[in-house]
C-alpha cells in the first residue's frame, strides 16, 4: 500500500462545538498515519546500497582469482577468521551460547530456550561481538542468522517440530497430574518467553555496545508465501502470517534494521511467480518497519543470492535480477545484500563463473539499478529521500533510460556510465515514482527541512532507556500502538457523523 504523503489530509467542514476537538484528533491522525521518513544512508547519500557476504577471499587464496568487489560499497565474508567487517553475520556457534538441537536430535547450549541460561549467553555474545565487530564506532550490518527455531510456537513446523515436542516433556516431567491441553499451554508460554527472552536480550546487546551498527535477524521478516506450486499463486502473504507478523511487534521495536531473504527457485524462472514472491516479501518487510515506536521506519536490506535456491551455481537470469534486486529497489528498500557460502569458491570453475557473473550481466544490472535509485533521488528528492513507485505493483524500475545513459565495462572489473540527459526525464520519472524523504526533510521533493531534526545518537538512547522499563510496560506499550490508532479513528469518526446530523 502506497505510504500516505505528508499533509494530505485536510479538515472537514464542522460546527464550531467541535471543530476544536477535531482539528485536535486530525493531528493525531496524521501523526499517526504520515508516512515516517526514511534512516539515513548507511554510506553517503546512496539510496539503494549494493552490499556482499559470501566468502570470495577464497578464489584468491585458493586459485589466485582476483575477482573485484569494488561495486559494493559495503562487504564482509562469512568465515568465521575475519574480524572488523563492516558486513558481519552471526551465524548460530559465533554469538553467545545459542540453544538448538543439531540434525541428530542433540541439544547443544541446552537445547531448548528456557534451558538454557540468558545470562550466561549474553556475557559471551558480548565477549564475540568485541572480537567480531572490535570497533566501538562499527556503521555496518550485524546480522544474526540463528534458523533453528522461530520465536512462535505455531510457526516451529516440519524439522522444527523438535522444539514443540521437547518443551511439552519438559514440562511432563517437571509437573504431575497435569492434563495435555495444560501441558501443551505451559510448554507454549515458556518457549515463548524464553525465546523472546534470547532474541530481543541479543538485540538490545548489540545495540548498547555498537549503537551505531544496523542490527537485525536474517530472514526476518518473513512472509511464508511459499505455496509456490499453487495453480492461483500470486505471492500474497497469507493473513495468518501478517497477524503472526504483528504479533512480533516487540522483535521489530528491538531491531535497527529488516533482513527478509528472497531465495527463488530455478524451477519457476519461466513465470511470474519469483516476482510474485519477491514484491509480496518486500512489501511486508516494509509495512513492518513503518510499525515501531521509533520516528523513522526501519531500513530492509534484502539479501538474495547469485543463483537459485535449488541450484546454486545456476545464476540468475537478467529477469530474475529485476524481480528480486530491481523490485527491492522500486519498492523503496534501502538496499540488497548478496549471500553465498564456501560452495561458490569450492573449485576454480566456480570462481571463475562467479568473476563472470560479476564482470558482466551481475556487474552491469547493480550499476544499472544503483546508478538509476542516485539519480532519481537527485532529480526528484534533491538527494534527500530515495525514489518508491507511486503503485507497488506497477512494472515500472529505477532503471537507466537506454537513450540517455550507457553503460561500459572497465578491464578492472568495473563500469563507467555516460550521460546524455533527456530533456523530460525528470517528468517521466515523477510520473512514476514519489520521494520518500530521509530524517530532517520533508516536503513532496524533500526540499523543506524539518524543525527540529532528531539526531541518531539521541535516538537510540532514548530506545535504550525505553528497553531498561519493566517487561510488563514493554507489553502494555506494544499493544497500545495499534489500539490508540484504533480508538483515534473511532472518536474523528464519531464527531464528523455527530456534525453533520
Amino acid at each position: 500500500m502506497p505510504g500516505v504523503p505528508c499533509g494530505a489530509l485536510q479538515h472537514h467542514t464542522v460546527p464550531v462545538a467541535c471543530a476544536i476537538i477535531c482539528s485536535w484528533l486530525l493531528i493525531l491522525v496524521h501523526s499517526a498515519f504520515c508516512q515516517k521518513p526514511a534512516k539515513l544512508p548507511l554510506v553517503g547519500r546512496k539510496p539503494f546500497l549494493a552490499a556482499w557476504n559470501a566468502p570470495l577471499d577464497m578464489c584468491k587464496l585458493k586459485y589466485n582469482i582476483n575477482v573485484s568487489l569494488d561495486l559494493f560499497q559495503i562487504s564482509g565474508s562469512p568465515r568465521a577468521v575475519h574480524t572488523g567487517q563492516n558486513v558481519t553475520i552471526f551465524y548460530a556457534n559465533r554469538l553467545g551460547y545459542y540453544p538448538f538441537y543439531n540434525e541428530q536430535g542433540v541439544p547443544i547450549n541446552g537445547g531448548l530456550p528456557q534451558n538454557s541460561s540468558l545470562e550466561a549467553h549474553l556475557h559471551k555474545a558480548r565477549k564475540d561481538i568485541a572480537h567480531f565487530i572490535p570497533s566501538e564506532d562499527f556503521r555496518g550490518l550485524a546480522v544474526i542468522d540463528w534458523e533453528f527455531w522461530r520465536p512462535q510456537w505455531d510457526r516451529n513446523w516440519n524439522k522444527k517440530y523438535i522444539y514443540r515436542q521437547r518443551s511439552r516433556e519438559l514440562i511432563a516431567q517437571a509437573y504431575l497430574n497435569v492434563t495435555d491441553k495444560q501441558v501443551e499451554e505451559l510448554a507454549r508460554l515458556r518457549f515463548e518467553k524464553s525465546a523472546k527472552e534470547f532474541m530481543q536480550g541479543t538485540l538490545k546487546l548489540g545495540t548498547q555496545t555498537r549503537p551505531h551498527g544496523l542490527w537485525g535477524f536474517y530472514l526476518y521478516p518473513d512472509c511464508h508465501n511459499y505455496n509456490v506450486h499453487a495453480h492461483d499463486y500470486n505471492g500474497t502473504c497469507p493473513q495468518q502470517e501478517i497477524k503472526r507478523n504483528d504479533q512480533l511487534f516487540w522483535l521489530w521495536n528491538s531491531s535497527t534494521a529488516l533482513f527478509p531473504a528472497l531465495a527463488i527457485r530455478k524451477g519457476h524462472m519461466d513465470s511470474i511467480h519469483n516476482l510474485h514472491f519477491s514484491q509480496n516479501r518486500v512489501l511486508e518487510s516494509l509495512r513492518l518497519a513503518s510499525l515501531t515506536s521509533l520516528p523513522y521506519e526501519l531500513p530492509t536490506y534484502v539479501y538474495t543470492r547469485l543463483g537459485y535456491r535449488d541450484e546454486a551455481m545456476a545464476f540468475l537470469t537478467q529477469e530474475d535480477l529485476i524481480h528480486t534486486i530491481g523490485e527491492s529497489a522500486a519498492l523503496g528498500a534501502a538496499g540488497f545484500v548478496i549471500w553465498g557460502d564456501l560452495n561458490l569458491t569450492s573449485s576454480r570453475h566456480n570462481c571463475s563463473k562467479v568473476k563472470a557473473f560479476l564482470n558482466h550481466r551481475l556487474g552491469q544490472y547493480i550499476t544499472n539499478v544503483t546508478q538509476a535509485a542516485e539519480i532519481c533521488s537527485d532529480l526528484l528528492c534533491q538527494s534527500n529521500g530515495r525514489c518508491v513507485r507511486r503503485d507497488p505493483q506497477a512494472p515500472h524500475y529505477l532503471h537507466l533510460s537506454r537513450g540517455s545513459y550507457r553503460i561500459l565495462s572497465n578491464r578492472n572489473g568495473t563500469f563507467t556510465v555516460t550521460r546524455q540527459p533527456s530533456k523530460n526525464e525528470r517528468q517521466m520519472l515523477a510520473d512514476k515514482f514519489r520521494c520518500h524523504c530521509y530524517q530532517g526533510y520533508e516536503g513532496e521533493r524533500c526540499d523543506s527541512i524539518e524543525p527540529e531534526e532528531i539526531e541518531e545518537d539521541n535516538m537510540i538512547n532514548e530506545d535504550v532507556e525505553k528497553e531498561k522499563k519493566p517487561e510488563v510496560n514493554k507489553d502494555i506499550q506494544d499493544s497500545a500502538v495499534p489500539l490508540q490508532k484504533a480508538f483515534i479513528l473511532t472518536i474523528l469518526l464519531l464527531l464528523l457523523n455527530f456534525s453533520s446530523i
